[in-house]
């Protein structure tokens, strides 16, 4: 097992109601896993509200493997004017 980060942005914030505004939760997944199962499998957010996915402050791509450490921020689609 090994242990990522992980900060959800704008609407996906109301999946953990607990965490305060830029707060991060602790998560631990398997070695092999990918962005997509985390997502789906560790965080059971809805795949369609996750449109940016950020790895160690870098966008990434859902096949990616995580490693130890990984400070993942997720984001759903943002709109505005």
């Amino acid at each position: 097992m090994i242990r990522v980060q992980v900060k959800l942005f704008a609407d996906l914030r109301r999946y953990r109601p607990e965490l305060g505004i830029g707060e991060s939760f602790a998560c631990e997944i398997p070695e092999d896993t990918t962005i997509a199962g985390l997502i789906d499998e560790r965080l059971g957010l809805p795949r369609a509200e996750v449109a940016i996915v950020l790895v160690n402050g870098v966008q990434r791509q859902d096949a990616d493997r995580l490693s130890d450490g990984d400070r993942i921020a997720l984001w759903s689609p943002i709109a505005g004017g």
